[in-house]
């Protein structure tokens, strides 16, 4: 009887440890990226965005979708009574109906079109939301000197997801600002890359508009950081550089990937930017009209997460025809 007891016990004791183990190991899930919807009155840029939910919608359980990040340049504009930025949350609030939270991203577009208040307001309650149902919820208080910086974190199935405002608030000027004040975004994006969880490598994932790189043709870093911003950026995420794995962005209407490096060999993070969901072509990509959606899929099982991209037209009916990149 003793013997049988504690066979039993170790049976279950076993299965405990296998179920915890699953449970801090071996997450997976998806999430999508839609960049720069431009809902501005345009008939064909709200059908495409549209295109682009439905889509999400209707593959969300065939391709585990769990999060959309929606990263900027979404609306502005509009009727007194008709805003365009209410719009756009209607038709996103429908990801929330269907159980895959959204996560708005202001662009530099609402900036400039003096709508970044209206941002804030629109929003305010998907932030709410997103603070119920996402773990660590931080949100940066706003404003601070004049400005609504939307920064905020969140933890995500052994993933660190900090959203930074890096938009330029100078008037005509269209590339990243780190916006290094007292409450402004470069310190609170230290601190809480200093102090998130680092419990698995390549955990952190940064979402921004405008992306953390240069490309080296001057008519496309104009809309990007300056060479002093991005020594500063890659000094500091030196020592974070195991932990840091990619910086999702939109702004340049393109599908583009870039390897921020440091020296010879040592690599510090990833930009990986998605292209617009209407029709904009800008050089070099081909001319095709695609609405396109980028969809990650994380593995966070060991001690290190990964992450595999795939580049998805939601105007293609075949949902398997996604591409690498």
């Amino acid at each position: 009887m003793k013997s049988l007891y504690s066979t039993r016990s170790v049976l279950t004791l076993s299965a405990l440890v296998i179920l915890i183990t699953s449970a801090g190991y071996g997450e997976t899930f998806s999430f999508a990226i839609i960049a720069d919807p431009h809902i501005d009155g345009n008939v064909d840029n709200k059908a495409q965005f549209i295109s682009a939910v439905d889509w999400i919608i209707s593959n969300k359980d065939k391709k585990d979708i769990k999060l959309v990040f929606v990263v900027g340049d979404i609306a502005w504009g509009g009727y007194r009574s008709d805003r365009n930025l209410k719009i756009a949350r209607t038709i996103l609030d429908r990801l929330n109906h269907a159980g895959v939270p959204y996560i708005p991203v202001i662009g530099d577009n609402e900036i400039h079109r003096r709508c970044e208040k209206e941002f804030e307001d629109t929003f305010n309650k998907q932030y709410q939301y997103l603070s119920s149902v996402l773990g660590h919820w931080r949100k940066a208080p706003t404003p601070v000197d004049g400005k609504y910086l939307q920064n905020f974190s969140f933890d995500y199935k052994g993933c660190h997801f900090i959203s930074c405002d890096f938009n330029s608030r100078k008037r005509g000027d269209e590339g990243g600002e780190l916006h290094d004040f007292a409450g402004g975004s470069w310190p609170w994006f230290r601190n809480d890359i200093e102090t998130c969880p680092k419990a698995k490598k390549e955990s952190i994932v940064i979402i921004t508009h405008i992306g953390m790189f240069r490309t080296g043709f001057a008519s496309a870093d104009e809309f990007l950081f300056s060479h002093d911003e991005m020594k500063r950026i890659k000094s500091f995420l030196y020592d974070h550089r195991e932990y840091v794995d990619s910086n999702y962005a939109g702004h340049i209407h393109q599908n583009w990937h870039s390897t921020i490096w440091t020296g010879l060999f040592t690599t510090l993070y990833h930009v990986r930017t998605t292209d617009e969901t209407w029709h904009c072509r800008q050089w070099p990509e081909a001319d095709d009209k695609e609405v396109t959606i980028r969809l990650v899929k994380v593995n966070s099982d060991g001690n290190k997460v990964s992450y595999s991209q795939h580049l998805e037209n939601a105007q293609e009916p075949d949902a398997e025809k996604g591409t690498h990149q």
